[in-house]
């Protein structure tokens, strides 16, 4: 008897634990980042030697590459496939043609399968003005300069900076994650920068794919100049001043500087040459300093600094009217007092004697000093006479008729 036992054709497969997905004979690798090693183990079953064929297809991101015939010699049970993963796109291996020592090729009896994997491209970033110098000031303020940057890539971006500093040996490096657009302004942690010129170049980026793309010192780079940032002084103490000063500061940087400021809402700006500033204060508000600019760079150096500016107090008698009262011997009348202003209320009068109507002034018989919590204040008077207030201070002003010379503390003396 005779025993005919049909020698298998040979079988190819591919390892399960290559695939991330499989569909029939499709299998789905991994994506991978370009330029990353990827390969794939393709398992034999017949007699060796093995010669598989497989066609690469490539969709490229930019560009197009036709489609490449290669084989693969295995003299054992397995063989690795390296993949191509130089250029971004889409990549399709074909297996369409399998032998072995026993069979050749037969379309009728093998099913081809196809291997396919997505490689991403790296993200890149530079600097959209490269070679440039950006000013900077030593402490963080308003306006100062960025540096724009764009990035390609699937957002969000992580990227490292590297920073070196003129006279220094070692560079430092600072990170800025979750970048989440593809344009960027960057802005310096002051905690990093130092007076002088420094060096920012671009050290890695890698984006939401888990690619990266390490960039080498060839790579444009952009310089920062820092400078000691302005500053403005109040060369008053008091925060209340009243109408008809003047608002006092002195200035530090290079000349000319622009001085930032708001007046009772409405913001405005000045220039100044020298090493002070000064505005008359004309009208009652609020005047507050909120930065100040040198000549030496284009930041803008924060400042608060606020001035009460009040009105100057006033004082009328018998409601602003001349009154004329005649009050026999041993009697008296009431002076009415009104004041505008912020109590409490200073003020000086005079009794001078009387004299015609609309003639010369009397001589000045008494002056007395008075003090009011309120708006108004009513005096009794018993002496003939011309009274007159000469001089008038509330919380924050003072004035006194021209040609009458008041000192406060003294008036303080002569408090009724």
């Amino acid at each position: 008897t005779f025993e005919i036992q049909w020698i298998p054709r040979p079988e190819l497969r591919i390892s399960p634990s290559d695939a991330a997905e499989r569909q029939r004979n499709n299998f789905v690798k991994a994506d991978v980042c370009e330029g990353d090693e990827a390969s794939v183990e393709v398992l034999f079953k017949g007699s060796p030697p093995y010669t598989v064929q497989y066609v690469e297809h490539v969709k490229l991101e930019h560009g197009a590459v036709a489609p490449k015939t290669k084989e693969i010699r295995a003299a054992l049970q397995v063989a690795s496939l390296r993949m191509n993963t130089a250029q971004a796109g889409a990549y399709d291996y074909k297996f369409n043609e399998l032998e072995d020592a026993n069979y050749k090729h037969s379309a009728k009896y093998f099913t081809p399968l196809h291997v396919q994997q997505r490689v991403h491209a790296r993200p890149s970033v530079a600097f959209v003005n490269p070679g440039k110098t950006y000013s900077y000031c030593s402490v963080e303020s308003d306006g100062e300069e960025v540096i724009p940057i764009t990035l390609h890539g699937n957002p969000p971006f992580d990227l490292e900076f590297e920073i070196k500093h003129h006279g220094t040996g070692k560079p430092e490096t600072f990170t800025l994650p979750g970048i989440s657009t593809h344009s960027h302004d960057v802005r310096i942690p002051h905690s990093r920068v130092h007076l002088g010129k420094s060096a920012i170049s671009l050290r890695r980026v890698s984006d939401s794919r888990g690619c990266s793309r390490l960039l080498d010192s060839t790579t444009p780079r952009v310089q920062i100049a820092v400078f000691d940032a302005p500053t403005i002084t109040p060369l008053e103490s008091s925060e209340n001043i009243c109408v008809g000063d003047r608002i006092k500061f002195a200035l530090s940087g290079v000349a000319p500087y622009t001085i930032f400021y708001d007046f009772s809402g409405q913001t405005r700006k000045a220039q100044a040459t020298g090493t002070t500033f000064q505005r008359l204060a004309e009208k009652p508000g609020t005047f507050t300093v909120t930065g100040v600019q040198d000549s030496a760079s284009q930041c803008r150096a924060s400042a608060n600094v606020v001035r009460n500016i009040h009105g100057m107090p006033s004082v009328r008698v018998s409601h602003g009217r001349e009154k004329y009262v005649d009050i026999h011997e041993g009697g008296e009348t009431e002076i009415l007092f009104e004041f505008g202003g912020v109590p409490p209320f200073e003020f000086t009068f005079t009794r001078s004697s009387n004299t015609d109507k609309g003639g010369k002034k009397g001589v000045v018989l008494d002056m007395k000093h008075a003090k009011s919590e309120e708006h108004s204040l009513r005096i009794r008077a018993s002496e003939e006479g011309t009274y007159e207030v000469v001089a008038i201070k509330d919380r924050y002003c003072s004035y006194a008729k021209p040609g009458v010379p008041v000192n406060w503390k003294e008036a303080k003396k002569l408090l009724m």
